[in-house]
């Protein structure tokens, strides 16, 4: 058995990152092993449901590091390599080969997977999820040819995925079970603003809907609705969530429970185990809550945080949550959690698409979305709600002035 300093268990943006940030501090050589399940190198996921998507971006560009910086610097890279087993009182890693990978530390880096469709039809060819590059890359393959798309799932990625397909010529619907577009995020306003928006666009919304078969034989031919209707489609992709990758934690001994259970400093309940990204339902002090983040910045600053954390440093992960979108020509950008808001006022005008929302909790920021507004307020918005502002809804409707000078006034 090879025993590493340190080994980082998945091939995501996580083990990307704080390979980048471990070799920052003086990694040497033979001190790291990084074990993927994945047929890539560490890589970049926002393109795959953008630039890539679109063919913007080839794959050579979306990767973190290049081939040789994982030669340069003695990085043991395992792709293809499923691991079956954690034992970390034994502190090793036991492959689906059987092969075991020892550690003095290990990082947990397992990302998550998609949930699938569990309809009559759902293994027909023509079915497409995205999460992977592999996955962009089917999704690529399966479009050619095809006319009429159907995008399950009213979200994130469904949202990114149908405009995509649309700007591609393909005749697309964006089916959802809620009222409204992205409910759990967006608000009425915003939900009615972006709806405008893709019917716009060319999209169809099929809203209050549920698929519940494909029709097809060999290749998908429609999908059947709860409505009793039938929409012909040649091409399905389903954005239905994700859940957190803990399978090789059973009868580990470490906790989890929607994800791998870390505090502040993203430790596991094992000393010397840690965890990042997707998988890790880690403590947020700003937030004072637990949470399990599955977006790009998250996995790109715990993977540099947990770094830092392997070689000795011990700091917690404060860290306001942020991601960003982009739909057909917009692009957006959300920080913190808009949970448990009592109050949200709009900067600018939303039926424009210039607008930016402020959520507060008995008056202090807690959540901010931006879209086309100055950069003032994208700069302010991580910093107020780090530092728990007091703001009120006639400073921020208040566009006379700049939103910092409304402050004063």
């Amino acid at each position: 058995m090879t025993t590493f300093s340190y080994v980082i268990l998945g091939g995501g943006m996580v083990a990307g990152y704080a390979a980048k940030e471990l070799v920052a501090r003086g990694l040497r050589a033979g001190e790291l092993c990084i074990v993927s399940a994945d047929s890539a190198p560490p890589y970049e996921r926002p393109p795959l449901s953008k630039g890539f998507l679109a063919e913007r971006e080839t794959e050579d560009s979306i990767f973190i590091n290049d081939a040789a910086f994982y030669r340069e610097h003695s990085i043991k890279l395992r792709l293809n390599t499923p691991v079956e087993r954690i034992e970390p009182q034994q502190k090793r890693l036991r492959t689906r080969d059987g092969e075991e990978i020892g550690f003095e530390k290990l990082l947990i880096a397992t990302g998550s997977h998609v949930r699938t469709l569990t309809i009559p039809g759902a293994n027909l060819d023509g079915i497409c999820y995205l999460r992977t590059l592999d996955d962009a890359k089917h999704i690529l393959t399966q479009q050619s040819g095809a006319r009429r798309a159907a995008v399950i799932g009213g979200g994130f990625i469904g949202m990114e995925v149908a405009s995509v397909l649309a700007q591609r010529g393909m005749e697309t619907r964006l089916i959802f079970p809620e009222e409204r577009v992205w409910k759990r995020f967006f608000t009425p306003v915003m939900s009615a603003f972006f709806e405008r928006y893709y019917q716009e666009h060319g999209i169809t919304l099929v809203p209050q809907t549920h698929v519940v078969a494909i029709a097809g034989d060999r290749r998908v031919a429609g999908v059947e609705l709860d409505s009793g209707a039938t929409l012909p489609v040649d091409l399905v992709v389903a954005g239905i969530g994700v859940l957190p990758g803990i399978e090789s934690l059973t009868a580990s001994g470490i906790d989890v429970d929607n994800g791998v259970i870390v505090n502040e400093y993203l430790e596991t309940s094992t000393s010397g185990v840690y965890a990042a990204g997707d998988v890790a339902n880690y403590y947020d002090v700003l937030f004072e809550k637990r949470r399990r983040v599955e977006h790009w910045d998250n996995a790109v600053e715990q993977g540099k945080h947990a770094a830092r954390l392997l070689t000795g440093e011990r700091k917690p992960f404060v860290h306001v949550p942020y991601f960003f979108s982009n739909v057909f020509d917009l692009m957006y950008e959300f920080w913190g959690d808009a949970e448990g808001a009592d109050q949200v006022s709009y900067r600018g005008d939303v039926d424009s698409g210039r607008f930016s929302a402020w959520w507060t909790k008995e008056g202090r920021l807690i959540a901010a979305f931006v879209l086309n507004r100055p950069d003032e307020e994208r700069d302010l918005a991580p910093q107020w709600i780090a530092n728990r502002q007091h703001i009120t809804p006639a400073q921020v409707e208040n566009t006379a002035h700049p939103l910092r000078e409304t402050m004063g006034r």
